[in-house]
């Protein structure tokens, strides 16, 4: 039997969905028998600019990093009992078709054969996000793909006998494309505004699926070895992703992603409005979803790869789950 600790690590990160995702895929997985002899014991969030410090909280769990949650407006750790309620009811309700795409999911191939199957003692597990995804360069982590190599590392593992590392960014975003209709394995022209982890993990798996990569500059520019494609010999981009906020379109842009994502207001169907993928622009809580699945696939649960929720239905139970935390934190405040 094996306990489990889970942490999203970065800044700023109160805002973060990630531990409303794991709890989400944790608790799916357990309800159909997928990971019987694993327990979650911590879920926390570190406030932090340097990567020693997140792993330091892997090593030896402390609260010197872990902000109020804006979710809640509290602590997780003294709300897990709740919000593990609230999760496992929201896993009974069905999936809205609404969040249902145009495109069949690609099919999903193991990363690494050397990863252990089963779960003993303790197991750690990390995502990363800005300004961290850069920092992880020692050798005392096992890559299980080239998310080292690009400086884009956002999913980490302990094991018991050793840590894992991963990039899950790229992945995520090549599934989100194509659930919103992009096909990406014929051709689909990418452009992307910034240089940074998220951008580089994107434009390599994007490459990878048979996409073309086009760099359309930023604070900092895509390594010329991501890019496949000159601006000046695109008439129109599949898709368009600015991390930097800075790009001013010269160019036609059929679908663009918003990488970062804002809080949801007003009532569940305009809520489902924002998300839908009938949308030219695509909420960021996608990328999210995404990156987050593949996380579970690459490297924490890759025996469970066929069991995970689709992107729909967890987005679906995401959006739910999010409501829910809105109408009871508009309650609280009211009382």
């Amino acid at each position: 039997m094996g306990e489990l600790r889970y942490a999203v690590g970065g800044s700023p990160i109160s805002h973060s969905l990630s531990p409303l995702l794991f709890s989400l895929v944790f608790h799916h997985l357990k309800k159909n028998d997928q990971i019987p002899n694993l327990i979650p014991r911590s879920l926390r969030l570190i406030e932090s600019i340097h990567v020693d410090e997140v792993l330091g909280w892997g090593y030896i769990e402390h609260d010197e990093h872990n902000p109020d949650w804006t979710l809640l407006d509290s602590r997780i750790d003294s709300n897990t009992i709740r919000l593990n309620r609230l999760v496992e009811e929201v896993l009974t309700r069905e999936v809205r078709s609404i969040f249902e795409g145009s495109e069949p999911s690609r099919k999903h191939l193991p990363v690494s054969n050397h990863l252990p199957l089963n779960y003993y003692g303790e197991e750690v597990w990390l995502n990363l996000t800005s300004p961290l995804k850069h920092q992880l360069q020692s050798m005392a982590f096992t890559p299980v793909d080239k998310g080292m190599d690009i400086l884009s590392v956002n999913t980490l593992r302990w094991t018991g006998n050793g840590w894992y590392c991963a990039t899950s960014d790229g992945a995520g975003v090549v599934d989100v494309a194509i659930h919103h209709g992009i096909d990406v394995t014929s051709g689909a022209v990418l452009g992307l505004n910034g240089g940074g982890g998220s951008a580089r993990s994107i434009a390599d798996a994007w490459l990878e699926s048979g996409g073309h990569v086009v760099s359309l500059g930023g604070r900092r520019k895509l390594d010329a070895s991501l890019v496949s494609k000159k601006l000046t010999d695109i008439e129109q981009l599949d898709l368009l992703i600015d991390f930097d906020g800075t790009y001013d379109p010269k160019i036609s842009v059929k679908q663009t992603l918003t990488p970062d994502y804002l809080p949801l207001n007003g009532s569940l169907p305009e809520r489902d409005s924002v998300l839908s993928p009938k949308n030219s622009t695509i909420d960021g809580r996608w990328m999210l979803v995404g990156q987050h699945l593949e996380s579970w696939r690459r490297l924490w649960a890759p025996q469970c790869t066929e069991y995970l929720p689709t992107l729909p239905q967890l987005m679906s139970w995401l959006s739910d789950c999010e409501l829910e935390l809105a109408i009871s934190r508009s309650k609280s405040m009211e009382e």
